[in-house]
């Protein structure tokens, strides 16, 4: 059973090192100070790799992309390049992104051509914005990102939603928010690597605030409410704390 994003790709790319956006929970932040690559203080500044031109080839399989930095319309000169390589040479993309509707509306413009090539994958695991702002302090709103959603659903993208993390105890909100813009799927899933030595004193109310959302309990309730909604998929992080077996793309 594929695990990961590979449950979404064969293939990740990224073009950029770092991220504006400084996710608290992010894995690729995570990683990229356990191996020295960027510490504590200054993951958030974003550079260009040079080496990502090596990337660009055909693949086997749809790419994830990005999958460790994010799409922001200030870096355009960057990242879009690549992109658009990358359809020309006949790939089929899952983009995944908090979006900036200025980035998305890019996008958008630019690569119509190749909208069959295309799939966004936007991220929103909360419709509240003190809760985005503590885990997701420089990304968009989310306001911004539903905006982004219905403007690529209604240009004529393919479009989903991942709420992993789950942020909520209750996810009901922001499935009623998204679906009239969601095209294929909805992917619920847990944090992961959360650690309490990552939180001081005055933050200990969102560890145990998901603690309880991550709860064997809270999720079989998620699980139970959602469970025949024909857009909802199931993360690899949620399958094995319920034991489910099945997970429908």
């Amino acid at each position: 059973m594929t695990i990961g994003t590979k449950e979404w790709a064969e293939v990740n790319k990224n073009c950029i090192l770092g991220c504006s956006n400084d996710c608290f929970y992010c894995y690729a932040k995570q990683g990229a100070i356990r191996f020295g690559r960027a510490t504590k203080e200054n993951w958030h500044e974003m550079r260009y790799n040079p080496n990502s031109a090596k990337q660009i080839r055909k693949e086997k399989g749809r790419i994830m992309f990005p999958t460790t930095h994010d799409l922001h319309i200030e870096h355009v000169d960057w990242w879009f390049p690549f992109l658009k390589e990358l359809l020309e040479k006949g790939n089929n993309l899952l983009i995944v992104s908090k979006p900036q509707f200025a980035a998305i509306h890019y996008i958008c413009q630019h690569c119509y051509p190749c909208v069959n090539q295309i799939e966004f994958r936007f991220t929103m695991g909360t419709i509240d914005e003190e809760t985005r702002r503590f885990w997701e302090p420089n990304a968009p709103t989310i306001h911004e990102r539903i905006r982004a959603l219905r403007f690529a659903e209604e240009t004529g993208y393919k479009t989903s939603v991942s709420m992993e993390p789950l942020l909520t105890h209750n996810p009901k909100e922001v499935i009623r928010a998204v679906s009239p813009f969601v095209t294929n799927t909805i992917w619920i899933g847990i944090m992961n690597h959360i650690s309490i030595k990552d939180f001081g004193n005055r933050n200990m109310v969102w560890y145990n605030e998901i603690l309880s959302i991550n709860s064997y309990e809270n999720i079989k309730m998620v699980y139970e409410a959602n469970k025949d909604n024909p857009k909802i998929r199931w993360k690899d992080s949620i399958r094995d704390l319920l034991g489910l077996t099945e997970c429908l793309i």
